[in-house]
């Protein structure tokens, strides 16, 4: 593509994040941000709010948080106060690095972003002048995500099974501490999060793909899926779960070694199932621009996750919550078959929502 056939693809793309998934409006106030590394695609989104009527602005937030990471990075009451005032929000800088908590200092707040609640967003804008999006089947993933979630609040368990022997039971319903259709993630990521309870997750996950990076998403992963530091071609981590503790696990020397200093390191021990994410995406662009930092939560894919929250109640995430991919499951609620072979039964969801 040229210069003007890229520009013109950014404003398209642009058009349909603002309108389609956000709901922007004419006369909105919006409020981007931002980092270096993302600067010019923040300036071009922004570009197109204001040619739509939406005032915008973009805080940069390089020189204050990314040297180190982010991780020292105070809380500004202003840009608080800018973050929960403004229609829309739109953090654009690394999700993996940050999230909405270290700007507005509020966890269980940040925690429900990851809804789209509140219309604050974590918008992976990497590749906003490539993106070839399927719109219909974007917003398709999203209303998978929310029937779905209609459906197992009123199930009883999900089953995932796996050729190479994921064999998990997870009890759903009234039973799980927390569970939510993850649409915040925009604009082609989607899922269903459960949080179970103790004592309501058995079985054994054999995790092929990556984890998301360890020591609170600061650290290296524990199975690393990066580029020059692929390590999802060795033999899988095996994780056997027991009323929702993790209670064994095995695979790759290198991979036990660094999670056996990972349960030594961390306290309390990120001996729990925190997570079971169903994901439910197709959209290809997902692979290509989405969770770039570690390179996790792959489509065809659910993820189980070790943490540590004993606070299930108040929050979904805590000081250590790790989620290890498990590719091509075949996935089950109440015996039904709603995933297999690379689709979903959309039918089936949609009718039992």
């Amino acid at each position: 593509m040229n210069v003007k056939e890229r520009y013109d693809l950014a404003m398209k793309n642009a058009d349909f994040v603002l309108c389609k998934i956000a709901h922007a409006r004419k006369g909105d106030n919006i409020v981007v941000l931002a980092d270096q590394p993302r600067y010019r695609n923040a300036r071009l989104f922004c570009e197109c709010a204001k040619n739509l009527g939406i005032h915008a602005v973009i805080l940069d937030f390089d020189i204050y948080g990314g040297d180190e990471k982010f991780m020292k990075m105070p809380i500004m009451e202003p840009v608080r106060q800018a973050i929960l005032h403004a229609d829309i929000a739109f953090m654009v800088t690394p999700q993996i690095l940050t999230g909405f908590d270290y700007y507005i200092g509020d966890q269980s707040s940040a925690d429900k972003t990851l809804t789209g609640v509140g219309r604050r967003f974590t918008f992976e804008i990497d590749g906003l002048d490539q993106w070839n999006l399927d719109e219909e089947e974007v917003l398709a993933n999203f209303s998978r995500a929310k029937d779905l979630f209609s459906w197992l609040k009123k199930a009883d368990e999900v089953h995932v099974t796996t050729r190479r022997g994921t064999n998990l039971r997870v009890k759903v319903g009234s039973a799980p501490d927390g569970m939510y259709p993850v649409l915040g993630i925009i604009p082609f990521y989607s899922e269903v999060a459960i949080v179970p309870s103790f004592h309501s997750v058995n079985g054994v996950v054999v995790a092929d793909g990556g984890s998301e990076n360890a020591y609170h998403q600061h650290g290296d992963p524990i199975r690393p899926n990066l580029p020059g530091r692929n390590e999802t071609y060795m033999e899988p981590l095996t994780m056997v779960y027991r009323d929702s503790y993790l209670v064994d696990y095995s695979g790759p020397r290198i991979q036990v070694e660094r999670l056996d200093r990972l349960m030594h390191d961390v306290d309390p021990k990120p001996e729990l199932c925190d997570e079971l994410g169903i994901v439910t995406t197709t959209s290809v662009e997902n692979e290509l621009w989405g969770w770039q930092v570690d390179r996790s939560h792959r489509n065809h894919c659910v993820h189980v996750a070790i943490g540590n929250n004993h606070e299930r109640g108040r929050q979904i995430h805590s000081t250590e919550h790790i989620d290890f991919d498990v590719h091509d499951p075949v996935i089950e609620v109440d015996g039904r078959v709603i995933y297999k072979d690379g689709a979903f039964d959309d039918a089936l969801i949609h009718s039992m929502a």
